[in-house]
């Protein structure tokens, strides 16, 4: 009877390792093509907006996690190398972005990315520019120059984005004229898009291609888009909550950001 219940109880164990490593095998593939891409809004030590924030303190452990660990840290040309395969994902990837260009961005969070040298995207709506909490135009220049920030747009009004589709002039004014504006002030192109409160359709998937946008980001993707769609760009909330190293080492991770967007 023992030998029985000492067979039946090795056989049980084998079977779960064959799953759980089929399982792993499988989601292995699925996600080759995933970046983990974070999204950040303000860095302030209590937070005074609707928006998510993650205080200072927190975003330096998350950083410092990021530059101690060995991170490949990418900007967004990669990140849609690596989502069309036309270049292999280190293991351990992860892009930054920060949307609304929130001053407390400028003031806490730029600092501590220049000090660990991280690349970011900055998305930045253009009726915002110079408005009480926002960067300015001095601001933005110089984070374009310092070579760590790329500035993408966040439209002109930071609309929701499917509500004006079918109206060809306001499209154009939201996506075409926030980017000649951007460009004028950096001086640098302007080739990525992030569809405020993560609002796209097909009209503007189209539209920013149209425009010259390499790349569009999200928040809240279409479930039927591709998990490769660059102009879909899936995104992980970042929060204050997520400071501990083992918490920020599974939130980053492919294969969170994979099972996420399947469950």
């Amino acid at each position: 009877m023992r030998k029985n219940k000492s067979r039946l109880l090795s056989v049980i164990i084998t079977a779960t390792i064959i799953v759980l490593v089929a399982l792993f095998g499988y989601v292995e593939v699925r996600s080759y093509s995933v970046v983990p891409v974070l999204m950040y809004h303000s860095f302030q030590e209590k937070n005074t907006k609707p928006t998510p924030n993650v205080t200072p303190e927190v975003f330096r452990r998350q950083m410092e996690f990021f530059a101690n660990n060995g991170y490949n840290i990418v900007g967004p040309d990669k990140v849609i190398a690596y989502m069309t395969k036309k270049e292999k994902m280190p293991a351990k990837t992860v892009a930054i972005t920060i949307d609304d260009g929130d001053y407390s961005f400028y003031e806490k969070g730029y600092p501590i990315l220049k000090e660990y040298k991280i690349p970011a995207v900055l998305f930045m709506a253009t009726d915002r520019i110079g408005q009480p909490g926002y960067v300015g135009w001095k601001e933005l220049r110089e984070m374009s120059d310092s070579g760590l920030i790329t500035i993408g747009s966040h439209t002109m009004s930071h609309p929701w984005l499917p509500t004006i589709s079918v109206d060809e002039k306001k499209v154009y004014e939201e996506l075409a004229q926030s980017k000649d504006i951007l460009e004028k002030i950096t001086g640098k192109k302007v080739e990525y898009l992030c569809y405020p409160n993560g609002g796209f359709n097909d009209l503007i998937k189209e539209s920013a291609k149209k425009y010259g946008y390499k790349g569009a980001f999200t928040t809240n993707p279409d479930k039927r888009s591709p998990i490769d769609d660059i102009y879909a760009i899936r995104r992980l909330k970042m929060s204050s909550s997520t400071k501990s190293p083992v918490i920020i080492w599974g939130k980053v991770s492919r294969y969170y950001a994979w099972i996420k967007e399947h469950r």
